[in-house]
């Protein structure tokens, strides 16, 4: 709708100034570049943004909900068997220990990189383990990996808080 897109403009525009400001180190000059802020490739909100929407549409071309997400999470222990799980897996999990350097150095990059580092670090994953598998011919839906979508879902929850730290709204779709 135009309401939408309106949004999703004025999130990527505000987004696009306020996450290169904060990437850079406060001891650093700042060079202000509308180019570099509104760069679809790399360490920019225009990329991170699109990112998130692309981890979102994931679950949401596989039929699956968050609510069955949630609850697949529950009944079943998750399986990580590929490198690519694990490594994502890892980041993620540090989370909590970025928080905690941002908070004690007053250094916002330090998220802006955590936030890129995830992102890189998801397409690495989603390369090499499907999600989804659908039927090359037909396009039916041959497979759905639960513990893989929860990755997916981990993954966009944990974008979405650095968004929200940062001061950055998120658009669901792009």
């Amino acid at each position: 709708t135009e309401e939408e897109i309106i949004a999703c403009r004025d999130a990527v525009a505000y987004g696009c100034i306020k996450f290169a400001d904060l990437t850079c180190t406060r001891t650093n000059d700042y060079v202000f570049s509308f180019d570099k802020m509104l760069d679809d490739r790399g360490k920019t909100a225009v990329y991170l943004l699109y990112a998130l929407t692309r981890i979102r549409s994931i679950a949401r071309n596989g039929g699956v909900s968050r609510d069955q997400l949630m609850e697949h999470a529950r009944a079943h222990p998750i399986s990580l068997e590929h490198e690519a799980e694990l490594k994502l897996a890892k980041i993620l999990l540090r989370f909590p220990e970025v928080i905690e350097e941002v908070t004690e150095t007053l250094q916002p990059h330090t998220l802006c990189n955590y936030l890129y580092d995830i992102s890189t670090v998801f397409t690495y994953f989603y390369d090499k383990c499907y999600c989804i598998e659908r039927n090359r011919e037909t396009g039916e839906l041959v497979k759905i990996h639960m513990d893989r979508l929860l990755l997916c879902e981990a993954s966009a929850q944990v974008m979405e808080k650095c968004f929200d730290l940062l001061g950055i709204k998120t658009v669901s779709r792009m």
